[in-house]
Formats: C-alpha cells, sequence, structure tokens
C-alpha cells in the first residue's frame, strides 16, 4: 500500500494534516490463510535462530503438561469408577491410593513444568527480540545513504521495530500458546478416544467459526498497524521535540509546547478514533462467534445427558467426560487466541522479512574487489545526482579531479550541491549517470568498506556523540581506540587539547548533558571534538565541510594555517562559504544550480571576474570601511 502524506501550510488549521481520511487506506491483504503453516514455520526458525535451547526446554514442558493433562482425566475416570463401586471405606481408600499418589505427582510435575514454561518463555521473548532487533539494525546500518531520503523507508523501519520489539511478543507468545494448548488438547482428546470415540468427530465443528474470527480480526490488526505507521511516526516526532535536548531551547523560547501538545493530542485522537472502529468490528464478529460456542457446548451437554440416560455410558465416563469437553472448550479457545496472535505475528514476519531485504536492495556489490589501500588521485566524470524525492537533480554533469597532495576547495551558494558532491566523493550516495575513478579505476570496482577506510569526513551537521571525550575522538577509528597517543595528538592537532583540558575527568569525560556527569559543550568545542575525530582516522582523502563554522576567528585562523601542514601528502577537499579560506586551495570549483560554473586558482578566478570574484568581493566588502 501506498501512503500519501499532505503536507499542511503553514497557515493552515491547527488539527494535524495526516487524518485517517488520506491516511488509513488498506494496505495490501495478508496472505492467504492456508499459507498459515509455512508462516508457523518461518515464526518457529525465527524463534529457534534466536533461542533454541530455550525453545526446547519451552517445548519439553508443554508436552510434559499435554501428557499429564490426558493422565489426569483417565486417572479421574479410574478413581469415580472406584467411588461409585460402593466399596467398604479401607478398601476404597486402599484401592484409591495408587491412584491418588500418581495424582500427587502429575499435579507437582504439571505445576513445575508451568512454571518453566512461563520463566522460559519470558527469557524467550527477550531473546527474539534482541535477535530481531539485532537484525533491524544491521540493515539500517548497511543501506545506503539514500533510502534516508525516503519518507518509505521511515515507514518500514518502523514497521520492523515495532515486529521486533511487540510484534515479536506475539508472535513467541503464539508459538508457546498454539505449543501448549496442542499438547494439552492431544492429550486430553487420546483420553476421550480411549473412553468414547465417537465424541471427537463434533469437536471439530467449534474450531471453524473460530478460524473465521481468527483470520478477520488478525487481518484487521495488521491492516490497521500498517495504515497508522505513518502518523505514528508524526506523533513521536511531536514527543521527541518535546521531550529532547536539541531542541528544548527553541521550544520554550518560541512557546512552541502548547501547540506542539497540541497537535501530539490531535495525531492521538485520531490513532484512537481508528482503533475504536477496528475494535468494533472485531467484538461484532466475536459475539457471532461466542454465541454459536455458547450453543455447540449446550449441545454437547445434551448429547452426554442422552448417552447416559440410553445407558450408552457409565456416570463416572459420563462426568469425567463432561470436565473433560469444559476443559477442552477452554484450551481450544485458548489455542485459538495463540493461533491468531501466532498468525498476526507471522502477517508482522512478512513485514520483517521484506525490510531484511532491504540490505540487499540497497546495497550495491562490487563487480570485482580489487584491492585498494592508498589514494593517488580521484576523478569525477560528467556525475548526475537526484534526490528520491525531487523532481529536479541536484547535480548535473559535475566533473573535478582531487589529487594527493592537493588542496581542492568547492564553493557556491546555499542549495548549490556542494554537500551533495562531497557525499557522493565520500561512497555515501551513489550517482545515478556518470563514473567516478579511484586511482584511474571505477571507484564501483573496489569493496565499498575499504574505499571509505580512505577518507575522513568532518560534515557541518556532525555528530554529537553522548560518550567519553576519548571514544568521541577515537571513533573516527573504533578499531584503535586503544591508541591514546594518537587520540592526544588529534586533540591536540583540532585545539581540542585545550577543552580536554578544562573538563573534570578529561579523556574520560562524558560528553551531553542527558547521561550523568556528562558535560556539555559549546558548538565551537563540539566542532574542535569532530575535526579530532577526522584527524585520528589518519585517512589519505579528507572531506572538511564547513569544518570551521562554529569557531571563533582566531581558531578559524589556526586551524587553516595549518591544514596544508596537518595534511601533508593528503588530499583534501574543502567547503567553505569563507573566501578568505579557501584562497590558498590549489584549485577552487564554483557549483551553480549544481553544475560547476568556474574552475581555478583564485587569482585565476579573480581574474576571470564570474561569480567567484562576485561572491568574494561581497564577502570582503563586509570587513571594508
Amino acid at each position: 500500500m501506498k501512503i500519501v502524506e499532505q503536507t499542511a501550510d503553514a497557515d493552515s488549521a491547527p488539527r494535524s494534516s495526516v487524518t485517517i481520511d488520506n491516511l488509513f487506506q488498506r494496505p495490501q491483504q495478508p496472505k492467504d490463510w492456508r499459507r498459515l503453516p509455512r508462516s508457523i514455520r518461518q515464526a518457529f526458525s525465527l524463534v529457534r535462530a534466536a533461542a533454541g535451547r530455550t525453545l526446547l526446554l519451552v517445548i519439553i514442558s508443554q508436552l510434559a503438561m499435554g501428557i499429564i493433562a490426558g493422565l489426569q482425566i483417565l486417572i479421574a475416570k479410574q478413581a469415580l469408577t472406584v467411588i461409585l463401586a460402593g466399596k467398604p471405606p479401607t478398601a476404597m481408600l486402599s484401592s484409591l491410593l495408587p491412584l491418588l499418589v500418581v495424582v500427587a505427582v502429575s499435579y507437582s510435575v504439571a505445576r513445575y513444568a508451568a512454571a518453566v514454561q512461563y520463566e522460559k518463555t519470558q527469557v524467550l521473548i527477550e531473546l527474539v527480540s534482541n535477535y530481531t532487533s539485532a537484525q533491524v539494525l544491521d540493515v539500517a546500518g548497511r543501506v545506503n545513504l539514500a533510502a534516508f531520503d525516503d519518507p518509505s523507508f521511515y515507514d518500514r523501519v518502523q514497521r520492523a521495530v515495532h515486529t521486533g520489539s511487540v510484534s515479536t511478543m506475539g508472535m513467541v507468545r503464539g508459538v508457546v500458546g498454539v505449543g501448549g494448548s496442542a499438547a494439552r488438547v492431544s492429550g486430553l482428546l487420546v483420553a476421550l478416544a480411549v473412553i468414547k470415540p465417537v465424541l471427537l468427530a463434533p469437536l471439530v465443528v467449534i474450531y471453524i467459526p473460530m478460524w473465521y474470527l481468527i483470520r478477520r480480526n488478525s487481518a484487521d490488526s495488521f491492516q490497521f498497524f500498517i495504515g497508522m505507521t505513518p502518523l505514528e511516526r508524526r506523533r513521536d516526532y511531536m514527543r521527541i521535540l518535546l521531550t529532547d535536548y536539541a531542541s528544548a531551547k527553541e521550544v520554550r523560547a518560541f512557546g512552541l509546547v502548547d501547540f506542539l501538545r497540541g497537535r501530539f493530542n490531535d495525531l492521538a485522537a485520531e490513532h484512537v478514533a481508528e482503533l475504536a472502529r477496528v475494535s468494533r468490528r472485531r467484538l461484532r464478529r466475536q459475539l457471532t462467534v461466542s454465541l454459536e460456542y455458547g450453543f455447540f457446548i449446550a449441545a454437547a451437554v445434551a448429547a452426554l445427558v442422552w448417552l447416559y440416560a440410553s445407558k450408552n455410558m457409565s456416570l463416572a465416563a459420563t462426568t469425567v467426560t463432561a470436565a473433560a469437553l469444559l476443559q477442552l472448550s477452554g484450551l481450544l479457545s485458548a489455542m485459538g487466541v495463540s493461533t491468531g496472535g501466532l498468525y498476526e505475528g507471522s502477517l508482522f514476519l512478512e513485514e520483517f522479512n521484506t525490510f531484511m531485504r532491504l540490505g540487499g536492495d540497497h546495497q550495491r556489490a562490487p563487480q570485482a574487489c580489487e584491492p585498494v589501500s592508498s589514494f593517488q588521485d580521484l576523478v569525477v566524470e560528467r556525475v548526475k545526482f537526484t534526490y528520491p524525492a525531487a523532481e529536479k537533480p541536484c547535480l548535473s554533469e559535475v566533473s573535478l579531479h582531487v589529487k594527493a597532495g592537493e588542496i581542492v576547495a568547492l564553493v557556491g551558494e546555499n542549495g548549490s550541491g556542494k554537500t551533495t558532491l562531497a557525499k557522493i566523493l565520500a561512497g555515501l550516495y551513489q550517482p545515478e549517470s556518470g563514473e567516478i575513478l579511484l586511482n584511474g579505476m571505477p571507484v564501483d570496482r573496489y569493496d565499498p568498506d575499504a574505499v571509505r577506510s580512505l577518507i575522513a569526513v568532518v560534515f557541518q551537521d556532525f555528530v554529537r556523540y553522548h560518550l567519553t571525550v576519548r571514544e568521541n575522538i577515537g571513533l573516527g577509528c573504533p578499531e584503535r581506540l586503544w591508541d591514546a597517543e594518537s587520540i592526544e595528538r588529534a586533540a591536540l592537532m583540532s585545539g581540542a587539547r585545550d577543552v580536554v583540558s578544562r573538563l573534570p575527568q578529561g579523556l574520560e569525560t562524558v560528553l551531553g548533558p542527558e547521561f550523568l556527569g556528562g558535560q556539555d559543550l559549546s558548538i565551537g568545542q563540539w566542532q574542535k571534538v569532530a575535526l579530532a575525530r577526522a584527524f585520528f582516522r589518519d585517512a589519505p582523502f579528507v572531506v572538511l565541510d564547513e569544518p570551521t563554522a562554529s569557531l571563533d576567528a582566531r581558531a578559524e585562523r589556526e586551524i587553516f594555517d595549518s591544514v596544508r601542514r596537518l595534511f601533508k601528502d593528503r588530499a583534501v577537499l574543502l567547503i567553505s562559504h569563507r573566501f578568505a579560506s579557501v584562497r590558498s586551495a590549489d584549485r577552487i570549483y564554483v557549483l551553480r544550480s549544481g553544475e560547476i560554473v568556474e574552475e581555478g586558482d583564485h587569482d585565476a578566478l579573480m581574474t576571470e571576474n564570474g561569480l567567484y570574484a562576485e561572491l568574494y568581493n561581497m564577502q570582503a566588502a563586509a570587513y571594508q570601511d
């Protein structure tokens, strides 16, 4: 199903732009009920892969409970036969004693098996949830960056995470419930077969309407979940805006709490309204099935009375059979609920498997894994790139050349495509046309991980990891987190050493206010830590996207004055709006609307008197009297 999200105008009504009418459309129908056996096998396979030993313990406890359930019915029949035989009390107790011993042992075993099943099921749920969540994180970490520009990807992530946390619980409980109920039902059926085999046939009838109920109600739940995903993401976003540290300042400064809370309430109300509608439809079906179920129980009791009155069953057999039928009705009902949970879980499992396939869909495997361990040059030839939701390309016919030992600058007005080009050069985006050559060979001939290991990137929207300072710097190359000397040197090169020296635990200080003992930094101090991360990576090709945008004038001048010395023999791609910082670059490319319109060093571009000269003079004029 394709969900269409409408964007509200800034001056539109305060209610959410996502309404039930335009949001809750019927998704693709769930898989045919006849495919349930396959879904059950998939569910068991997933649970077994996540926690095989724990699942085995649960199954053994269920089998024990099933065997005991049938055994207890046969013992009860034998005990009633002894009691109704009219023997003297001493003889009766003597005959019942072996049966009482078996009852005591079987009851104890059944209680312990039930406890084992309950406790191990809790562990099983946690293990399966961790397993599926880890797989979701693996796929999210492997897909190309372009996937994150597609809204449908976020919907799929949300649904996959739900499968890993909530639906997994229902699926595991379904697997365990169906197994446990089936074991006990089997035990009771064996006992009934021994007592009166003719009573087994009508039991099939009770499950037919229950199957219908399970299928339709599960389909409703699945469709509701799929249709509500975009709304749920919007509601989560409102919650994050109201609770996240990054947005807390602006939310309070602009007095947005009431507005955002109102938007959250609107979305929550829409969710509840649709849930109530689905719930009413499910309850109507449940009422019909409950009436049929009650009629069947009454008919079964009437049949037993007739069999006893016609001397076809003894009083002991009739009493025990009635108890067994009542127990069976409860077990069949529980088995129906468990089957419904398993079926519903299997629908979510299909959604989970679809997301797992994204790991392959968004990755472009290299044609051959040529070895690469050095950087000589990078050539971009006529590259074109368009974002998934965009109508026009962000980059068109872009060509440039970066060689080892060079500092190449990218300049241009906002929205010209500078950062997008940097992401393509860093291997984060794949161009839709054109070619990128690394050391004279197409870059897709190399292992992508090997190529990325040659590149260090500092983006203007760098991540502020709420970890220790040592980890913040060391994440530039996690394999070398133990290298304290290199971490110290990277901090010195970026200017972060002065920041570290003022922190209470130095490099071991946790950054960010969210965790106990955490220390927040100014944006300029954070940028020095991000620069240190790039220095620590020690890569031959360095991309600096506005690397000093948050630094003061002195710190910025110190960084740029030392760039050529710090990155000697390396290739540097520098993106900056500060023309005084890029004028010393070996070569400057000027971007406008996704196209390179000028190329050359500072003097040549100033002589050309084009866009570069215009922007440079405009910026310089701000500092002239």
